[in-house]
């Protein structure tokens, strides 16, 4: 009884607090963590979000969540049936995170992406007043400290957490050796967010180590720039697949923003009548894209 009751009180109470910013990160530092004795001592808390897109003005309150679905309700069209699932899931990482006791130590799990790097800032404001050791576990320079991959690195793999495999994940995390964050470079950290609340641009970009906000239209224009290179590979000017496209985007640009985004800023496209369509605007699966004859050379 005495050996059972110390092992809830060992899983009721983690040493280590993991925070990733995705169900795909999430899913599978879990599965590294499953058959190892981390599954007893270590806690993951899951920001289930793309923070590069949309608003985060007081994301750290229900009101915050709650203007940001809105925002999402007003400019994506695929499926929302998960929406309520999304808020749930936030609130209830918000409420983990305020109410991680001092003792624990705290590693938050970035990349170099908007995304992760919004949501790092984001954490060490929620933890501004706390007196925790707190860690910032970098995937992308953790990855290439463990293993000599030049191209893998010119291609800047992986863009994302999530992007390795929970056996990596594993080995980056039992090899990197992590440094706790004083509190001068958490307080600078926790200040960035602030200064990103600023700008109503609602894209957020990692460029040199740094979030910008970018001009959106520079965007735009590689969206353009893969269409044309889509006609060209399929030698043909007739409509594709808008999925398809979208896909294409995602695989060859250098930032994190999910695929919503992308279908988002292409009917913007479509709005301004630089591409065709035909079909249903409601989901990008149900309508096919093809760009303005004139816009092909």
């Amino acid at each position: 009884m005495i050996h059972v009751s110390r092992n809830e009180e060992k899983r009721g109470h983690p040493q280590t607090v993991h925070i990733v910013f995705g169900d795909s990160p999430a899913g599978s530092l879990k599965s590294a963590f499953r058959k190892t004795t981390y599954a007893k001592t270590e806690e993951i808390i899951v920001l289930p979000d793309i923070l590069s897109v949309g608003p985060i003005e007081t994301i750290q309150a229900k009101e915050g969540i709650e203007s940001r679905l809105q925002w999402f309700k007003e400019n994506y069209r695929d499926d929302f049936n998960n929406l309520e699932d999304y808020k749930h899931g936030m609130l209830k990482a918000i409420e983990k995170i305020k109410a991680i006791p001092p003792h624990q130590k705290v590693i938050i799990w970035t990349c170099e992406n908007a995304a992760e790097q919004t949501g790092l800032r984001i954490v060490l404001y929620l933890l501004q007043n706390e007196v925790n050791e707190v860690c910032e576990l970098n995937t992308f320079k953790a990855f290439h400290e463990c293993y000599t991959y030049p191209m893998l690195e010119a291609e800047q793999f992986p863009r994302s957490t999530g992007e390795l495999i929970p056996e990596k994940l594993l080995q980056v995390y039992e090899q990197s050796e992590l440094k706790p964050m004083n509190f001068a470079k958490r307080n600078a950290f926790s200040e960035e967010r602030q200064k990103l609340l600023l700008s109503e641009n609602h894209l957020r970009t990692w460029e040199y180590g740094e979030l910008r906000h970018p001009n959106i239209e520079r965007g735009d224009a590689f969206i353009i720039h893969c269409a044309k290179r889509l006609h060209k590979e399929l030698d043909t000017h007739d409509y594709m697949k808008a999925a398809r496209l979208i896909g294409e985007v995602i695989g060859h640009m250098q930032q994190y923003t999910g695929d919503e985004w992308i279908e988002y800023r292409l009917r913007d496209l479509i709005s301004k009548g630089i591409f065709e369509y035909r079909g249903d605007l409601r989901a990008m699966r149900r309508y096919e894209v093809k760009l303005k004859k004139e816009l092909l050379h």
